[in-house]
């Protein structure tokens, strides 16, 4: 039986050796871990087939392989563990250098003096006390990076290997050792070599091998923190099933010997019918009670997710939607912080909706766009694998590095999109209460509640977003009719102080009345504002060039004999535009007018046009014609630059707090963007997209 163990191992390491490095031949750990592989398959490999009768010339595929195991279980340490410019273990390079020789010197003097030996030879020993004593520089090094390193997680992982690693070669020195000391007999049968060959200790060491190869290639391929707690809670489910079937195999056999072989054969296939029946659930009732037993809090997560899954379908309310995604999940204790980012499209940014639990330090109030966003659309996103993928493909860094700082501005070591299709609504981000990093049983379970979660999150603001329409429209032809109902009276004003201006002799007098017809004017240009703000906008598109808009408007600014330095400039084969081009007039008037003011009759403005792409997410990266008006006057302060295409709000005592939310209104009907970008003692930047 054991020559199918030590069989299964081989096969298991050649799969091994042949997958991982399949998805990128060219990074290191990946071919370091392929030789390991390798190097295991024909050490195991070889020992089985020695095991078969007339194929004693095998064992020396064993033990030639075996002394290649020091510095290829090294070398995955190296690649695998040490990062950055650190230094290399110098005792790397002598184990390499001294295995070839150890190989061929133990396949010859075995073969010429030993090869009849019924005991461990001399060159058999000298081989297991290289092989044993290199594999424990291994160790010493894994000993060592555990100690220095400062990352929880990686401490975490390197004692898990650590752990295994030590037991796989326990477990094998163990059982050399008491296959060195077994002499063969010739009373044994014949047909399989004698079992004492085999080892008269279970091969423990090639079940622990396997498993050390199964986390190691999981540390490679996805470098997540694999939980031990999980791996030993389906371990556990396994064993329990395995040993419920013995039972019932044991019961059953007994059947077939009987009075009655037919009905015991009967027995027999019905009793294991039923078990294959059974095993599914049972090994999944199995796994959640030893994973509650060896990975609590693990579990609970996967609780209250399953919980925040079934309180989705009740929700009706933002506030129930975020009730239900983060408070079990604070609950569980397996995360320490959580917070959510919708799409504001005022800010034309991811902006901070809410959290629950620590945050330290806080998280950032919103998440621009781009980088972060563009072309990392997909998810979920885990920071340990983002930061191996910037360790190991350094060529990638100028993408990786921005986004890996956002994921850290974010406070969050896994971020999970909401996503309508390939738009992203927005980011749900935990923080581990350990800084060890999620298992993907939890990743996935997570990534399952906020697709679900979308779709509710997607309704209610689409509700919202209608109500909030309705409001607006009926406030809108309420306020459309008082503002009607002003316009007459202030006619009526205007005209009686111009009557009296034309009587009024004494000069106190004629100012004042001039006071009263400039502020009629000027409310009288508020009022007609507003009823083109409140009438529905129709937009009567052509085909023009948006370097000849430009011209215009810096040519009607310039004769309004402006003092302020007016600069245009064109970047090269930027498209025709499909827009109504008085309305795109009216904007970069209004744009042009506001930069004047605030650069001043020294400063200077300038108009640029440059082909560009759309920033809402809904416009999925549509190519665009950018409009950019730039100042370099005193720029905006950041308590007014939210509030800036709020109707009615202005900084200037002359201004109606119209213009730019007229203009961000046109830019919308065009199916563009109008965004701002200001530096308080530098200038301001207004870019209007519009689609190419």
């Amino acid at each position: 039986m054991n020559i199918l163990i030590y069989a299964l191992a081989a096969v298991l390491a050649g799969v091994f050796a042949i997958r991982v490095p399949l998805a990128d031949r060219r990074d290191p750990a990946r071919r370091a871990f392929s030789a390991l592989a390798t190097t295991i398959s024909l050490t195991y490999g070889g020992f089985a087939l020695y095991l078969l009768p007339g194929l004693g010339w095998f064992k020396y595929v064993n033990g030639g392989a075996a002394a290649f195991i020091p510095p290829a279980l090294l070398a995955v340490v190296e690649t695998c563990f040490v990062q950055g410019n650190r230094p290399r273990d110098r005792r790397l390079a002598r184990l390499t250098v001294a295995s070839p020789p150890i190989a061929i010197g133990f396949i010859l003097v075995d073969a010429l003096y030993f090869y009849a030996t019924p005991r461990a030879s001399v060159p058999e020993v000298v081989l297991t006390f290289y092989v044993f004593g290199g594999v424990l520089i291994s160790l010493h090094r894994l000993w060592q990076l555990q100690r220095g390193s400062s990352d929880p997680a990686e401490r975490t992982r390197l004692r898990y290997t650590l752990g295994l690693a030590g037991a796989t070669i326990g477990f094998s020195a163990l059982e050399a050792l008491i296959r060195a000391f077994v002499i063969e007999t010739n009373d044994l049968p014949i047909g399989i070599r004698p079992v004492v060959v085999q080892g008269a200790f279970p091969p423990i060491g090639a079940v622990f091998t396997s498993f050390l190869l199964y986390f190691l290639a999981q540390i490679i391929t996805s470098w997540r923190l694999l939980d031990m707690g999980v791996l030993f809670a389906r371990l556990a489910a396994v064993v329990g099933a395995a040993f419920l079937l013995v039972i019932i195999d044991v019961f059953a056999a007994g059947m077939l010997f009987g009075d009655y072989p037919v009905h015991g054969f009967f027995q027999v296939f019905m009793a294991s019918a039923i078990f294959l029946l059974a095993y599914e659930p049972l090994s999944k009732q199995l796994e959640t009670w030893a994973g509650r037993a060896i990975n609590s809090r693990g579990q609970r997560l996967i609780d209250a997710l399953a919980a925040a899954d079934q309180g989705l379908a009740r929700v009706i309310s933002m506030e129930g939607l975020r009730a239900a995604l983060m408070d079990g999940m604070i609950g569980s204790g397996r995360v320490r912080a959580a917070a959510m980012y919708l799409w504001d499209a005022d800010r034309r940014a991811y902006r901070l909706d809410s959290e629950r639990g620590v945050h330290d330090p806080p998280p950032s109030l919103q998440v621009a766009r781009q980088p972060f966003v563009d072309g990392f659309a997909e998810g979920p996103f885990v920071r340990i694998e983002h930061e191996h993928m910037l360790r190991s493909q350094v060529q990638r860094s100028e993408v990786l590095e921005p986004r890996l700082r956002t994921m850290r501005t974010m406070n969050a070591d896994v971020v999970v999109p909401f996503r309508s299709g390939d738009v992203v609504l927005g980011w749900l981000t935990l923080r581990d209460a350990d800084d060890e990093g999620f298992t993907e049983a939890e990743v996935a379970g997570l990534a399952k509640v906020v697709d679900r979660a979308s779709v509710i999150l997607e309704n209610l603001r689409g509700f919202e977003q209608l109500k909030e329409e309705h409001r607006l429209a009926a406030l809108g032809t309420m306020a459309a009719g008082l503002a009607h109902e002003i316009r007459n009276p202030l006619a009526g004003i205007k005209g009686a102080a111009q009557y009296l201006q034309g009587s009024a002799r004494e000069t106190d007098d004629a100012e004042m009345v001039k006071v009263i017809i400039d502020e009629v004017d000027r409310l009288s240009g508020v009022v007609s504002q507003f009823l083109d703000y409140s009438r529905p906008l129709t937009v009567d598109r052509a085909s023009v060039s948006a370097e000849q808009v430009v011209a215009q408007v810096v040519a009607l600014l310039r004769a309004q004999g402006t003092l302020t330095e007016l600069v245009t400039e064109h970047a090269p084969d930027v498209p025709e535009v499909e827009v109504d081009p008085g309305k795109i007039t009216q904007v970069l008037i209004n744009l042009g007018q506001n930069a004047i003011t605030a650069a001043g009759p020294k400063g200077r403005v300038t108009f640029s046009t440059r082909f560009g792409k759309l920033r809402d997410p809904k416009a999925r990266l549509a190519s665009a014609v950018e409009f950019v008006v730039a100042d370099n006057g005193a720029g905006i302060a950041p308590a007014d630059l939210d509030k800036l295409f709020v109707p009615f709000y202005t900084t200037r005592h002359e201004g109606t707090g119209l213009g730019l939310a007229i203009s961000r209104r046109i830019a919308l009907a065009h199916g563009g963007e109008l965004d701002v970008r200001s530096t308080v003692g530098v200038g301001s930047v207004f870019t209007l997209r519009v689609p190419a």
